[in-house]
Formats: structure tokens, C-alpha cells, sequence
């Protein structure tokens, strides 16, 4: 016996440290239905059950599922507890009434009722379920374990202490607790994620999620590129606490699986999100997160506000079915982008062009419109501020080179990869919200969503009907970017080479071509159809060349420099 506890605490030692180690845990295996759900499933004693939140605007505020039923069968049920701050308060009953009817002496199906009650709706879910008996045997199994447990209690208490004493002395500064997951089954195909973040720091996270269908977790997979997440634990988060994502699965995720888990890592990105800009004075200053009621007109006035974007790697490009606007030098290739930098949140405002070279050249006003009419010469200058890839000077009487003699910052466009990089914010899809481009191919439903382009120029959003509009009248990106599709094209830095500049070779910190007759715009405009607003679609502008759908908004690469933040320093 003594040899025993020797070697369970030893084997324990070897556990714990293990998953100590780890201080990203997959979370518990949960069963995962692919495809769609149908009317008639089968129920076991041992399912479990959870609430479709997802599907009621707002929070759950109570939910009963009910079971009717009029034989002696039993069967047990569980809600999956909502462990964001808004706790659902709701009950299982079972109700034993109304049999439908009987296929076999041992299979009983029934009507299960699901009411989910939310502060703006009600709604009532019904699914034909068949709930099969629970086997006798587990029963004997129970029993059996009782029998080994009771020998071994000492051992197995060795183990729990040492596990509990090793988690209480290892406290990392930044931790993932707590990961659960489940499928809001059987109503839907989504999957409800609660985690914990436990961190020391107040810097801000940013968090990625995976999951594996293998019990050892191994050949993870990016949830981001088979769905859509959404949800408060999603993107950059503030700091430690609770938190909850819901994954919804591409439909080419058919798999069903007894053994799905999920994983979440979180990374600390800064202390500081946002840089901001007074426009008057030049004075920088910083910002942990979005200032409470939202960004306010003086941050697309005399303001400008700017978001700081991890460095990473990315999948650059359109796969070629994505649209039928696709084109050939959309090619897909591996970028690394090395160094972080700012972005605008907006595109850069009539306003605010004004505040730094006291005009104005757009021809359709509006001080929080974007200013447009520019080329990229009136942008850095035909001078100096054409030498680009060779070096990034700009002339002195461009708007950057006013903006640089402001602050003290070499403020400038962002290369055609950070472009890309910082519009997709993670995703993979046609859209940054992760979804797909429409099979028609001039609108888009969920376009019209993000940003203003052709077919939705009458929806009065931001004050305008037609052409563009106020900047952030659309929905953001998962980094909390705006109109990076629609309202007006944005130039970048690089040169429009041939074919298109770029290959399918995996790339570093690129800068486009050497030389060329036109540099590159994205993002599309008021005046284009969805497929040429894409995260992928790419378009030229000659240097000199001025439309009312060209604008642009500003970016900042960080370096020893620039990085003069205090709290960015721990990067």
C-alpha cells in the first residue's frame, strides 16, 4: 500500500506540473451535432440541455423546458449556466402529460418545449425528441467504481491535495480558468463558450479561440476560420473577469462529434489601446479602451483617434470562389507583418484635413464626412513623398508633413498589408464581420451592415442619402475599426506593380512594388457594387489623380521612436 501512495503522489507530482504548464486548458469534451438540427432527435438520460439565448434579442431573463410525457420514463436535464455578468435565472420542469406517441416498449418520443423570455421577447421552440432508456448496466459500473474508490481513497485524496496545493502556489500573471463549452442543443447548431480570465496586470488581452476534435487536443483549429464569433469575450478585452463567446459554425463544419473542446489564449497586446491626437495642439495622448458613451464628434473633428494593432501573421488574399468579382492578382500568400501600429478607427474626416492644412477640397460636404477630391500627392507630396518604397520622406506641404511637424510623429498611409491586415481583424471571409460574400454579387445583406456602397445609399445612415456618409454611421470591425468596406476608397503606400504586386510566396513586412504608374486603394466606395468592397478587393489611383470616392485614413508604425508611450513598453 505504502508503494502504492509512493507511486500515485509521484505520477500526481508529474500531473500537476503538467497541467500547471498549461495555462491555456481545453475545456471539458461536450457533443457536437454538425449540420442542421432536425425535428426528431434521440435524448439519452445522461444529454444535456442547453438554452438558446442566441436566438432571443437580449438577455435571457428566464427559460423553462418542458418535456411531456405520460409513461414512467425519467431523464434528467441541465441548463448551461451563463457565466457573463447578466446570470439567466431559469428552471428545467419536467412534465409527465400528453404523450404523442409510442414507437417501441423502449423508445417513448415526446414534445420538447423550450420558452426562452428575454426584456424585448418571447420565444418558444418545439423539437420532436425520442428519449431512449438508461442502461441497466451503468448501474453495475457505478457500483463497481464505489468498490474501487473506497480502497484507494487515500491515494486519490494524496492527489487532490497535492493538485490543489501546486494551483494555489502557481499563479500565473495571466491566465484562461474555467473554459466550458457547449451546443445550444438541440435547437441550434451555435456553441455557448464561458471562460474566466485571471490576470495581475490591467493591460489589455486580446483573445484567440480553438478547438480540437482529438481527446489530446492535438491538430487544433481556428474557430474564426469555420464561423463566426461574437459575444463581450470576443476581440480586446478590458482585463480580468467572466466572460462569454458564441461560435457559430460555417455550414461546411458538418462534422457531429462526442469529444469537441475549445480553447482560448489570451495575449497581453497593451496597457494602452487608442492613441489620440488634438488636432489643434498636437499633443498626444492614450487611452485603455473607448471612452464611456462611445467616441464623440470631437474625435472625427478636432480630434483624431487611433488604434493600436498587434503584429502577427495572415492569410492575404481571396480563395477563388469567393466572388465572381474576384480577380486573378488576388492571390492568397502568408503574410508577417513584424512591428505594431496604429490605424484610424475613422477614415479621415473633412474636418480634420482642414484642422491640419486649412482647406478643404471635397466636393460633397460634411465635416464628419471623409474627406475626399485628395490624391496621394496632396497626401505626402510629389516631391520627397514619391520616393516610396526607398525611403518614407514626404514634403513639408503635404498633409502628412504638416501632421509630422505637429506631433513629432511620423504619421503616414498604411502599407496595402497593414490595410488588409487591420480590416480583416482575424477573419477570413469576404467581410470583416466573417461572413460570405452573397452569390449576387451587387448587393449584399450583410454589407449593408458595415459600410455605404451603391446599393445602400438611400438608407439615410449618418445623415446623408447617396454618395458617402459620416464616418462610423456602420457597424465596426472585431478591432473596433470603421468604413473599412464602403463610403470612400483609401489609399496606401505601395506602388501598383505587375501583376499586382505580390505572388503566392509567403512574404515579410512587404512594401509593395518598386515603381509603378499607380499606387493602390481599398476598401471600395459609395459608388461601387459588394464585390468590389471586399476585404481582398484591390484597386490602383494614379498619383495624381482626384475623385469624389478617394479619401484615406492614417497609420503610424510603431518604432523605438515612436513608442514613447510609458505603457507600451512591455511589449
Amino acid at each position: 500500500m505504502k508503494k502504492l501512495l509512493a507511486f500515485t503522489v509521484l505520477a500526481a507530482l508529474v500531473c500537476a506540473g503538467a497541467l500547471l504548464a498549461d495555462t491555456s486548458p481545453w475545456s471539458e469534451p461536450f457533443d457536437f451535432c454538425g449540420g442542421k438540427i432536425k425535428d426528431n432527435i434521440v435524448l439519452k438520460p445522461t444529454d444535456k440541455l442547453a438554452y438558446s439565448s442566441a436566438m432571443a434579442i437580449g438577455e435571457p431573463k428566464s427559460l423553462t423546458i418542458t418535456v411531456k410525457d405520460t409513461s414512467d420514463s425519467k431523464i434528467t436535464a441541465s441548463i448551461f449556466e451563463d457565466d457573463s455578468a447578466t446570470p439567466v435565472e431559469g428552471t428545467v420542469v419536467w412534465k409527465y402529460t400528453d404523450k404523442i406517441y409510442k414507437d417501441f416498449p423502449i423508445d417513448d418520443t415526446y414534445r420538447l418545449t423550450e420558452t426562452v423570455v428575454s426584456d424585448k421577447e418571447t420565444k418558444v421552440f418545439t423539437k420532436d425528441v425520442t428519449i431512449l432508456p438508461e442502461p441497466a448496466g451503468f448501474l453495475l459500473l457505478g457500483l463497481i467504481a464505489v468498490f474501487f474508490l473506497r480502497k484507494r481513497v487515500k491515494s486519490l485524496l494524496a492527489i487532490a491535495a497535492l493538485i490543489l496545493v501546486g494551483a494555489l502556489s502557481a499563479q500565473a500573471e495571466c491566465t484562461v480558468t474555467e473554459v466550458k463549452g457547449m451546443q445550444m442543443w438541440p435547437f441550434d447548431t451555435s456553441v455557448i463558450i464561458n471562460y474566466t480570465l485571471e490576470c495581475d496586470s490591467d493591460s489589455l488581452l486580446q483573445v484567440k479561440f480553438y478547438g480540437s476534435v482529438h481527446d489530446d487536443g492535438s491538430w487544433p483549429f481556428n474557430l474564426f476560420s469555420l464561423g463566426s464569433l461574437s459575444g463581450d469575450g470576443v476581440g480586446t478585452l478590458p482585463g480580468p473577469g467572466k466572460y462569454k463567446a458564441i461560435w457559430r459554425p460555417d455550414d461546411v463544419f458538418t462534422h457531429s462529434v462526442n469529444h469537441l473542446m475549445v480553447r482560448i489564449e489570451a495575449v497581453e497586446i497593451s496597457k494602452h489601446l487608442y492613441m489620440v491626437i488634438d488636432l489643434e495642439s498636437g499633443a498626444i495622448s492614450y487611452l485603455k479602451d473607448v471612452p464611456e458613451g462611445g467616441w464623440t464628434d470631437e474625435y472625427k473633428t478636432t480630434k483624431m483617434v487611433l488604434r493600436r494593432v498587434k503584429a502577427g501573421t495572415f492569410t492575404m488574399g481571396s480563395p477563388q470562389y469567393e466572388s465572381s468579382w474576384r480577380k486573378d492578382y488576388e492571390i492568397q500568400h502568408e503574410v508577417t507583418l513584424t512591428k505594431d501600429f496604429y490605424i484610424g478607427v475613422f477614415e479621415t474626416t473633412q474636418k480634420q484635413y482642414k484642422m491640419i492644412t486649412g482647406s478643404d477640397p471635397s466636393g460633397h460636404k460634411g465635416d464628419m464626412r471623409p474627406v475626399e477630391a485628395i490624391t496621394y500627392n496632396m497626401i505626402r507630396g510629389k516631391e520627397k513623398g514619391s520616393a516610396w518604397p526607398a525611403n518614407n520622406d514626404v514634403d513639408e506641404d503635404s498633409f502628412m508633413g504638416k501632421l509630422r511637424a505637429k506631433t513629432s510623429k511620423t504619421f503616414d498611409l498604411p502599407t496595402e498589408a497593414q490595410w488588409e491586415y487591420a480590416c480583416r481583424a482575424g477573419t477570413f471571409k469576404a467581410w470583416n464581420n466573417n461572413t460570405d460574400a452573397s452569390k449576387e454579387a451587387y448587393h449584399d445583406e450583410n454589407l449593408d451592415k458595415l459600410g455605404r456602397y451603391s446599393k445602400n445609399g438611400k438608407d439615410g445612415k449618418g445623415g446623408y442619402d447617396d454618395l458617402h456618409t459620416t464616418v462610423g454611421s456602420y457597424l465596426p470591425n472585431y478591432w473596433g475599426l470603421y468604413d473599412m468596406h464602403g463610403n470612400v476608397w483609401e489609399m496606401c503606400l505601395d506602388w501598383w506593380g505587375d501583376p499586382g504586386s505580390y505572388t503566392s510566396d509567403p512574404v515579410t513586412d512587404p512594401v509593395g512594388a518598386a515603381e509603378g504608374t499607380s499606387r493602390h486603394m481599398r476598401g471600395g466606395s459609395q459608388a461601387n457594387p459588394a464585390g468590389e468592397c471586399r476585404s481582398a478587393f484591390r484597386a490602383g489611383n494614379g498619383p495624381n489623380d482626384r475623385y469624389e470616392f478617394v479619401g484615406f485614413r492614417v497609420a503610424l508604425t510603431v518604432s523605438d521612436d515612436d513608442d514613447d508611450d510609458p505603457g507600451q513598453q512591455s511589449f
